[in-house]
C-alpha cells in the first residue's frame, strides 16, 4: 500500500474532508489531493503532524510494504470500496465524488485561462484575415497586436509547462468509482453534452458565416474601401476582432470542459 493510500484510508476512517485534514496540517486541500495521488510527499513536519494525528507510526505510515495495523488479508477495503470482498486490491484507481470534484474544477480553470488566452491571441490576428485592412493597420496597430499575441502565447506555453498538475496521473490510470457518483458524474456530463457541443457548433457557424457574407459581399471594392472613413474601418474590424475572441474563447472553453468530463468517464 502506498502513502497516498494509506492517507487517504486514515482520512476516511476519521471522516475528514480533504479540506478539513488539509486545515489541521496548515496545508491547502490540492495538497492533500497531490500526496494522496501519490504524486509527490508532504514535507517532513507534515509527515510527523500525520503520524500524530491518526495515531500511526512513522514505519506503518512510509513503508510501502507494510500495511496499516497489520490488517489480515480477509479484510474488506474501507466504505468506499477500494478493496475487494476478498480483500485483494482491486485494478486500478478509486475516485469518489471529492476528488472527482477536484479534478473537474481544476481542468475547467486551466482550460478557462487557455481559453482567455486563444480568444485574445485569436482577436489580434483577426485583422489579418480582415478585407478592410489599410496600410495605417500594417504599420501602426497590427505591429502591436502581433507583439500582445506573441506574449499571450508564450504565458500559455508557460503556464501549461509549469503550472505543477495534482491529478495527472489519474489520466492515466484506469479508475474506479461507487456506483452512485459514476451515475451522478453521468447525469451531469449527459446535461451538459448538449450545451457545449451546442456553443462550439454555434461559434464556428458564426465565424464561418461572417467570412461568408464578408467574401460574397461584391459591393466592397477597393474604391468602396477609399470612401471608408477611418472610424468605419476600426469600428468594423474591432466588432470582428470581438466577435472571433469571444467565439475562440466559448470553443475552446466549452471543448476542454467536454474532455474533462470525457476522461473522467473514459471507463
Amino acid at each position: 500500500m502506498t502513502f497516498g493510500e494509506k492517507l487517504y484510508k486514515l482520512r476516511k476512517a476519521q471522516g475528514f474532508s480533504q479540506e478539513a485534514l488539509a486545515e489541521k496540517l496548515h496545508t491547502s486541500r490540492q495538497a492533500v489531493s497531490k500526496w494522496e495521488n501519490d504524486n509527490g510527499y508532504p514535507e517532513t513536519e507534515k509527515i510527523i503532524l500525520i503520524s500524530k494525528l491518526f495515531q500511526i507510526s512513522l514505519d506503518d505510515l512510509l513503508m510501502e510494504e507494510r500495511e496499516m495495523g497489520a490488517e489480515s488479508g480477509a479484510a474488506s477495503r474501507d466504505a468506499e470500496g477500494r478493496y475487494n470482498a476478498k480483500g485483494k486490491e482491486e485494478d486500478g484507481y478509486y475516485i469518489n465524488r471529492e476528488t472527482a470534484n477536484g479534478f473537474l474544477l481544476y481542468y475547467k480553470k486551466k482550460f478557462l485561462w487557455i481559453a482567455a488566452a486563444c480568444g485574445l491571441i485569436m482577436s489580434c490576428n483577426a485583422v489579418s484575415y480582415s478585407s478592410m485592412e489599410p496600410g495605417f493597420y500594417e504599420l501602426t496597430v497590427q505591429p502591436l497586436l502581433a507583439v500582445v499575441s506573441g506574449i499571450t502565447l508564450l504565458s500559455v506555453v508557460l503556464y501549461v509547462i509549469l503550472k505543477q498538475n495534482p491529478y495527472r496521473n489519474l489520466r492515466n490510470k484506469e479508475l474506479l468509482f461507487a456506483e452512485d457518483v459514476r451515475n451522478e458524474l453521468q447525469d451531469e456530463f449527459s446535461k451538459m453534452r448538449k450545451v457545449l457541443l451546442a456553443g462550439i457548433v454555434v461559434c464556428l457557424a458564426a465565424v464561418g458565416i461572417y467570412e461568408m457574407y464578408s467574401a460574397s459581399d461584391l459591393s466592397i471594392t477597393a474604391e468602396t474601401l477609399q470612401l471608408l472613413s477611418e472610424a468605419q474601418i476600426m469600428r468594423d474590424n474591432f466588432l470582428y476582432m470581438m466577435l472571433v475572441g469571444v467565439c475562440a474563447f466559448v470553443t475552446v472553453f466549452c471543448a476542454g470542459v467536454y474532455w474533462s468530463y470525457s476522461v473522467l468517464l473514459r471507463n
